[in-house]
């Protein structure tokens, strides 16, 4: 039976179904994928009963129905403004198509004379004669089956209509075959749920109207996709838990001597993360390892001083960031702290020269460079490491899983850490991180003050000016964020440079501006020249938001906030805030732009300094998709299940999995081929190679 399964049809492409080419293959791949399970798979959107008439009757007037017509004649229209008609038979009534602002060459395609076709609508009656307003689908007489009963609708995409859907649907559901069952039986007995070949058909062909039936069906495959993702995951881990990698054991010496050097106290939360990614580092099993820390809460020095102990080893350790500011920023302060060691640092970005890019390759490939700092030139091909033993990525989510795999495949099973200033809400966190450890720092540093966060209309700009002159005064350090538009950077430079020629009416040349089209060395002058106050007002995009430290900037002003996500403001106004002076975020809307829901958003951050309280608001408001970026990459985690409702579904399947692991040694060949049928299903066996790093 086993072997008839991995052999069915169901793994085959939705190609296969008759009556589907090429093209329109590619219109169900957008909505569900290439393959018929993918299409059984997928979760209709509602149901709606219509019935079949064989013979119009007042008794079922504003129904929905679906009826067989003959099609009598065309009635033009020599008014626009009166309707399209055309006259039909069926049976012995006449009955009228009615369309507004009807094409004549369409409607006269679809619904030729003398042929006979079924319509589908709402049956109505004017005086004496049926009519059918705007029908819901004119189809041939072949799919009728398909059109009346309890009818499952589905999501669509232009060219693909609900008949040609759910008559896929109905080919499809006859290559489903029995399956032995995976979830343990006391599970479906306690949820009161079907086996997995009817709970597909039920879900796609409803005998009748029911909600809680519905809900069940919904819940019997959400369960699954979790189960199966939990046990991908756990494979996983276990899989890393057998690589052999090198131990980078803990040089307490370098430590303890950036620990003498700062100027502050690592924090207890600090000293237990470290304590973590120490442990792990000192093993010959490769750590793979979240870190999550608000807004300067201080991530920075906890990889500083992890990345310090390869120093005096035949060991190399890469920093990759998403940002050249970023990447510069990290690179000068790494070279700072640690200027009395023996240790070679690299700064590596796109931008760098060509005769000092292939000296920083030459000096990479031959070990005598120890710590790499860089964005995504990192993982290019020319780079070419001599012993990478432990990657640090740094604002995790800006890089594609490519990207990832990419650079830990320049190592041989490195040592890897992601850090996220996102705070991670525990939904997301249990279902994209769940084959990895993570770390929390829970603590900001002690001198750190609360940030005043206001909204007001932009109408008010001129105001603001005003109380920016004793900032100025004072000397401290003022960012300004012009929006976004339509995600066009040539827009986004316009408006900041619009921003910036008015505020220099005022503040002469303590204003700079900082954009993405600038090259790396005209960004470094405008940092340096913000840090040493020369310049006290920086306009700049978004290309702020990640990892820039000015510890004399107090204000922040985000022109058209209600355009921002809430974590991404959030992190924006972790730009200020980071000494003991008394700091202010502004958020700057204009009346016509806003409505109660981004208020309501904008009040969130107003009223909230807490970034995972924030985070899971944002979660709440923009979607599963939006936050853990499986909507930005086209690819999409889950069909059914949804993270945001169902999180005891997804605590439930984890303990199953957890057991299913735990058994899997000592399982019969039979039960194991039925949990590799189970996750090839729900595609988990395709996904095994990125997990590691995704």
């Amino acid at each position: 039976m086993l072997d008839n399964i991995t052999k069915s049809n169901l793994f085959n492409s939705i190609e296969n179904i008759k009556g589907i080419g090429p093209k329109t293959s590619k219109l169900f791949e957008k909505l569900c994928g290439t393959k018929i399970i993918d299409l059984l798979l997928t979760m209709p959107r509602g149901i709606k009963k219509r019935m079949f008439l064989d013979q119009v009757s007042e008794q079922f007037l504003k129904e929905e129905v679906a009826l067989i017509i003959t099609v009598v004649k065309h009635i033009p229209q020599f008014n626009p403004r009166m309707p399209y008609k055309i006259l039909c038979k069926n049976k012995n009534n006449e009955i009228e198509i009615i369309f507004f602002r009807g094409y004549t060459k369409y409607l006269k395609k679809i619904l030729p004379v003398g042929e006979n076709k079924v319509v589908c609508g709402k049956l109505e009656k004017l005086g004496s004669k049926y009519q059918i307003i705007h029908p819901e689908s004119i189809s041939h007489l072949e799919e009728l089956p398909y059109l009346h009963g309890s009818l499952s609708l589905y999501s669509l995409t232009k060219g693909l209509t609900m008949s040609l859907y759910r008559k896929s649907i109905f080919s499809a559901l006859k290559e489903l075959i029995e399956i032995p069952e995976w979830i343990n039986e006391a599970i479906i007995k306690k949820n009161n749920w079907h086996t997995w070949k009817e709970t597909i058909e039920l879900l796609h062909n409803p005998k009748e109207l029911n909600d809680e039936k519905i809900n069940k069906f919904k819940d019997r495959l959400s369960f699954d996709e979790a189960l199966s993702h939990y046990i991908k995951l756990l494979i996983m881990k276990d899989k890393m838990k057998k690589n052999i990698c090198y131990a980078v054991n803990v040089n307490n010496e370098i430590k303890n001597k950036i620990l003498s050097d700062i100027n502050f106290k690592l924090t207890g939360s600090q000293l237990k993360v470290l304590n973590e990614i120490e442990n792990d580092l000192n093993k010959k099993t490769p750590m793979l390892r979240l870190l999550q820390g608000d807004v300067g809460s201080g991530k920075t020095i906890i990889a500083l001083i992890s990345l310090a102990n390869l120093i005096n080893r035949k060991m190399q350790g890469a920093l990759m960031v998403p940002t050249e500011i970023l990447a510069i920023q990290h690179y000068n302060y790494f070279s700072n702290m640690l200027k009395e060691t023996n240790v070679k640092i690299a700064l590596l970005t796109s931008k760098i020269k060509k005769k000092e890019r292939d000296d920083i390759y030459e000096n990479i490939e031959n070990g005598s460079i120890q710590i790499i700092i860089g964005t995504h030139a990192l993982f290019q091909k020319n780079v070419n490491f001599n012993n990478l033993n432990y990657i640090v990525i740094d604002e995790q989510h800006r890089f594609g899983v490519h990207q990832k795999f990419q650079l830990s495949e320049k190592g041989s099973n490195p040592h890897v850490l992601v850090m996220t200033a996102t705070p991670i809400p525990r939904t997301l966190a249990l279902t994209m991180y769940g084959n990895m450890n993570i770390s929390k720092i829970t603590e900001l540093p002690a001198n750190r003050t609360k940030i005043e966060t206001r909204t007001i209309s932009s109408n008010k700009t001129n105001k603001i000016i005003e109380e920016l002159k004793s900032i100025i005064e004072k000397k401290e350090n003022v960012f300004w964020i012009c929006p976004l538009i339509e995600e066009s950077e040539k827009l986004d430079l316009t408006a900041a440079t619009k921003r910036f020629e008015k505020l220099k009416k005022y503040f002469g040349n303590y204003v700079g501006i900082i954009h993405g089209k600038m090259d790396i060395e005209e960004k470094k002058k405008i940092i340096d020249k913000f840090k040493s106050k020369k310049i006290l007002i920086l306009v700049s995009t978004t290309i702020i938001e990640v990892g820039i430290d000015v510890p004399n900037a107090t204000v922040i002003i985000i022109e058209e906030a209600n355009r921002f996500g809430l974590s991404q403001l959030h992190q924006l106004r972790g730009r200020v805030g980071r000494s003991d002076k008394k700091s202010s975020c502004i958020l700057l809307y204009k009346n016509k732009n806003i409505n109660e829901f981004s208020k309501k958003r904008l009040n969130t951050i107003k009223l909230n300094n807490d970034g995972f309280k924030i985070a899971e608001e944002d979660l709440k408001l923009r979607g599963f998709g939006e936050i853990s970026g499986t909507k930005q990459s086209g690819y999409q985690l889950f069909k059914i299940l949804d993270p945001l409702k169902d999180i005891k579904i997804m605590e439930e399947a984890l303990v199953e999995a957890k057991k299913i692991f735990e058994k899997r040694k000592n399982m019969k060949k039979e039960d194991k081929n039925i949990i590799n049928i189970f996750l090839k299903i729900y595609n988990q066996s395709s996904s095994m190679d990125y997990i590691k790093i995704a």
